[in-house]
Formats: C-alpha cells, structure tokens, sequence
C-alpha cells in the first residue's frame, strides 16, 4: 500500500496559499478541525484560551454559570504500576472547585460507556491525592473525608452511542444530548455527588447555521463545520464564535504549532484511508466467500429440491400404471369368468371364439 507521508513534514513541507494551507491532496483549509483530538486540544485546552473553553462548557452544560478556570494535568496514572492511565483532551477545575474533563472521540468503543465512568474517577483520585497532601501538610494527618467537588466528565463523540453507562440513570435527554448521574433506580432521587456525564453526538446533530436558535446549538454547528469553510458564515455575530474563527486559522498559528497541527492531519488521513482499504478488502473478500457458500448451499437445496420432486413424480407415474395394469388385469379375469361359465352352459368354443373374437387357444388357456 502506498504511503503518501514516509516522513514527518518540515516547515518547509507546510504548502500555504495566503490564509490558506494546502494539504497534500491539493485541499484548502483556512481553520482547524475541532472534530479531531489534536484541533480540539489546539483551540480548547491551551493555556490562553480559557475565555474559549469556559464559553464552550457554559453553552453545552446545562445551567454553568463558570466565570473562571483553570488547566490542570492531563495525564494520570493508575492507582499501581500496573493500572491503566489516562490521558486527557482539556482537563481543568473552576473557580467553585468543580471539576471537567472533556474528551473529542473520534473512534468508536464498544464499551466506551463504561470508559467515560472510569475516567471520571481519576478526577475523585486527584482530588483525594490533594487532600490528604494538603492535610498532612496542615494537620499532619493523612486523612480525606471524601468530600469530594463535583466531577463532569463531557464527551464529543463523532460516532453513536450504542449502550447508556452501565449503574447510571438518563435525567435529561434530547435528540443528539444525553445526561447521566448516579440517581436511585425506584425514587429518581440522585446520589447527590455531582458526579455527571455529558454525551454529545456530533452524528445526530444536522443543524445548519441558519436553523439554529440556541447558543448551544450554534456552537456546535461551529464545531461540526467549521474544517470545511474558508470563510465565516454570514450572520454570526456572537463574540465567542467570531473568537474561536480567529484563534482556529492554520496560517496565523506559531511555526511549532502549525507544525504539529499538519503533520497529525496528515498521519490521521493515512490512517483513515489505510483503515478505508483493509474495509474494501475484508468486504470483498466476505462477498466472494458468500457467493461460494451461496453456490454450494444452493447445490445441496437444488439437489435435495431434484430428490423430493423425482420421488413425487416417481410417484403419480407409479400410481398411474399400477392403475393402467390393474384395470388390465381385472378385464382379463373378467373375460375368463365369462368363458368360463358360457362353457359351463354348452356353449361350444366355435360360437364363443366368434363371439369374443379368440382363438380356440386363447379360450383353453383362460378357462383353465
């Protein structure tokens, strides 16, 4: 298989056409795509861009009012060596104290449900870590009373949910939104922790620009389409949006950055058509399987259809000359009892060879 980037692209390597990079398919791009791990973190989880973030989070999450943030460490270890880590998109803490990790997935989990869960407790770990940092420094205890700040843990999915997160209750939902905390399954009541998980399928969202009528949803019309324009849609006019155009242009971005950026869209693009092939491959060669098992399958049932049709004709021609040989016979021992019994009344063989139309011989024979 051809591979159109043997290596990492260099500075000089970035083709730029005014405002506009040109990728190696001849393509011109004027913004990022946040619809990608390495865009999103470009626009949302950089140092700076705050204003941004806080202004994503407080449209998407229902009822934020977040006036202030802060990045923390996206990468986090397991509990042992041996645990599995974590490394976040954006991971940041509030002015209150609450606590977001959001996540752009772009490829499908089976159980990413249950991941999203998992994730969110490496949060409560950090906090706990902290605490009792801060207690033994204060108190000289190492003690936490597991009062933990609320967690969000938001995810962007380019993909579709398939199962809700397993021990978690909906309490709020519509068509591309879905909300999950932990709530008692008979009452509805919730746990009361803040833990909240926030799943956004960016699939079912179908909005254009000019049939949206919420910020939330204009924001993610912004998101979903903004890799494809070259330009900024007419009529928008909120600040954050016209902000996330000017700090999304490829050509304004720092050399190191710019960089970076090009060269992951372009592995990505390898990757996909790489994954596109293999997908060509295994459908071809399933289809040629099927049409083989199909040939031989409809041999057997062709051949098995042929037996039960020749043992039903086999049986109607059976049928049909046992009756053509019966109603033979039957004339026969009926002409036999006639001869029979006009002998038996002196008729002689003369008159009842004339009559029947035998021979003398074929009258002994069937009087006997």
């Amino acid at each position: 298989m051809e591979k159109k980037n043997e290596r990492a692209m260099s500075e000089n390597d970035v083709l730029m056409d005014g405002k506009f990079w040109i990728d190696n398919d001849g393509v011109r791009h004027r913004y990022v795509d946040p619809m990608t791990d390495k865009g999103f973190k470009l626009l949302f989880g950089m140092e700076g861009n705050e204003d941004l973030l806080m202004g994503l989070l407080n449209r998407v999450i229902p009822d934020a009012d977040i006036v202030k943030i802060r990045y923390c460490n996206t990468e986090h270890h397991g509990l042992t060596e041996d645990d599995s880590g974590a490394i976040f998109d954006v991971y940041c803490e509030d002015s209150e104290g609450v606590m977001f990790l959001v996540e752009m997935q772009n490829w499908s989990q089976r159980y990413f449900n249950k991941r999203a869960v998992y994730y969110s407790t490496f949060s409560i770990q950090d906090q706990a870590s902290r605490e009792k940092h801060h207690q033994l420094k204060t108190l000289g205890k190492d003690r936490w009373d597991y009062n933990y700040a609320p967690v969000y843990m938001v995810c962007f999915l380019t993909f579709n949910m398939k199962k809700a997160p397993a021990g978690m209750e909906k309490v709020k939902e519509d068509e591309y939104m879905s909300f999950y905390r932990y709530t008692d399954m008979e009452t509805g009541e919730e746990l009361g922790d803040g833990t909240t998980l926030v799943f956004i399928e960016m699939k079912k969202f179908r909005k254009s620009m000019a049939e949206c009528s919420t910020d939330r949803e204009r924001i993610l019309c912004t998101l979903k389409n903004m890799h494809s324009q070259l330009e900024v849609p007419a009529g928008v006019s909120d600040p954050l949006l016209k902000e996330i155009y000017l700090k999304s242009e490829i050509a304004a971005m720092p050399k190191d950055l710019k960089l970076i950026y090009t060269n992951y869209i372009m592995s990505r693009n390898d990757e996909l058509n790489s994954r596109a092939e293999m997908l060509e491959d295994a459908r071809a060669e399933a289809y040629a399987k099927g049409v083989a098992l199909g040939r031989e399958d409809g041999f057997e049932v062709g051949r098995e259809e042929g037996r039960a049709e020749g043992r039903a004709e086999g049986r109607a021609e059976g049928r049909a000359e046992g009756r053509a040989e019966g109603r033979v016979e039957g004339r026969a021992e009926g002409r036999a009892e006639t001869i029979r019994e006009m002998l038996a009344a002196g008729i002689s063989m003369e008159v009842i060879s004339s009559a029947l139309g035998l021979s003398t011989e074929q009258i002994q024979h069937l009087s006997e």
